[in-house]
């Protein structure tokens, strides 16, 4: 069993001035992760290599026991498992029960929903942190299931009325909160994210075939990694998917490959795509494990997205890593990342779209130019980089 905060307090010298940093590690803590679990899971690891000074200690809260590599801690960090029997409430209920027990000075939270804050009276209130990661609900709300929208939208204004400080995850969302919400810049800081660039290997050819022959893959293909939604503007890349086809003629090898569990109308797309001249050379993979993701994306002969909108779009960043030329969206946030490294394209025009992916298979040393470009981009973003701008945030907190 983990000390208890009480036991971390009272094996610190009483000279020494005692700072509690409480991190929720339920996102980070899960077996599938994609998006904000994935940031959540990169962002700890990456704080983990900054030495503790004196008297700090960190706490890692969660529903269940730490797995694989998020359970190995340095000196100084520990676990703390909150058992909840409820189906849901973990988050408002419990975590909000045990930091009113045991508050700590500062609670980061790297998925947003914040605990609930019971009356203090007399005990040491926690500061709460958390980090808004996009705020598309807001700007597309109609690409969005109506539930999820409300409960974005009542997360985002409850964290913003909590919090001490927020943080964003690119300058771009930083600008969007303060224009939506009316939240002065003092109160946000921009902590862009990364790919997977610490320790990261490119497949060998031995790991994209046996990836290649699971799925039963040619080497011709475009690939798509992300939930399967409406804000992602998949029925547009879909359609260009189809025209693209249509121009190539029969016996095109050419295949549209989107691997990704469904998301808010994610029956309509798959339906959709069966409904096109082109359905057999269209592949909806489902969830696919970290490693094979690399190997598709190493493979691929250009990354596509063509999302509506985003926080930051990690894959972007991924495709990259992984040598692979990008046809992404002309949307700020996009252009803010990939700067030059890829075939910007309107998510509003699929015409634009079936003569990207064209340009992409016939246009003599374009896919080389922007694997070049994306390969040097690429190297301005590390989680290292990432987690010392989140350290630093945090401490502002409390000095």
């Amino acid at each position: 069993m983990p000390p208890s905060i009480d036991f971390l307090h009272s094996n610190i010298s009483s000279q020494t001035t005692v700072i509690l940093y409480g991190i929720d590690a339920s996102s980070a803590n899960k077996e599938q992760r994609t998006g904000v679990e994935e940031y959540a899971f990169q962002l700890i690891q990456a704080m983990k290599s900054r030495p503790l000074s004196s008297g700090e200690r960190v706490i890692l809260f969660s529903d269940k026991p730490l797995q694989g590599i998020l359970a190995d801690l340095p000196k100084g960090w520990e676990s703390h498992v909150l058992g909840w029997k409820l189906p849901m409430g973990w988050m408002k209920g419990r975590m909000g029960w045990e930091l009113w027990r045991r508050p700590v000075n500062l609670y980061f939270v790297p998925g947003q929903g914040l605990p609930w804050k019971f009356p203090t009276w007399k005990k040491p209130k926690t500061k709460f942190v958390t980090t808004i990661h996009d705020i598309g609900f807001k700007r597309i709300p109609e690409k969005y299931d109506p539930v999820v929208r409300r409960r974005l939208e009542h997360v985002t204004k409850d964290a913003i009325k909590k919090s001490a400080l927020l943080l964003t995850v690119s300058a771009f969302t930083k600008q969007e909160v303060q224009e939506v919400y009316a939240v002065p810049s003092s109160r946000l800081v921009a902590t862009p994210l990364s790919a997977k660039t610490q320790d990261f290997l490119l497949p060998t050819m031995e790991q994209v075939q046996k990836t290649l022959q699971k799925y039963r893959l040619g080497h011709q293909y475009f690939f798509f990694v992300g939930r399967l939604e409406h804000k992602k503007n998949l029925l547009l890349l879909l359609q260009a998917f189809d025209t693209f086809k249509q121009r190539r003629g029969l016996g095109d090898p050419f295949e549209l490959v989107l691997a990704g569990n469904p998301g808010y109308g994610g029956e309509e797309i798959k339906q959709y795509a069966e409904s096109l001249p082109s359905a057999e050379s269209i592949r909806f993979l489902g969830y696919v494990p970290e490693e094979e993701v690399m190997a598709l994306f190493s493979e691929a002969t250009a990354f596509v997205f063509p999302s509506w909108y985003e926080g930051f779009g990690i894959p972007n960043l991924e495709a990259m890593l992984c040598h692979t030329a990008l046809i992404t969206s002309a949307i700020p946030v996009h252009k803010e990342v990939a700067g030059e490294a890829a075939l910007f394209l309107s998510p509003e025009k699929v015409e634009a779209w079936a003569e990207g992916l064209q340009r992409m298979v016939d246009e003599e040393g374009l896919k080389e130019q922007l694997i070049e470009k994306g390969i040097e981009r690429v190297k301005q973003f590390s989680w290292k980089a990432t987690a010392e701008k989140t350290w630093d945030a945090l401490s502002s907190c409390l000095f």
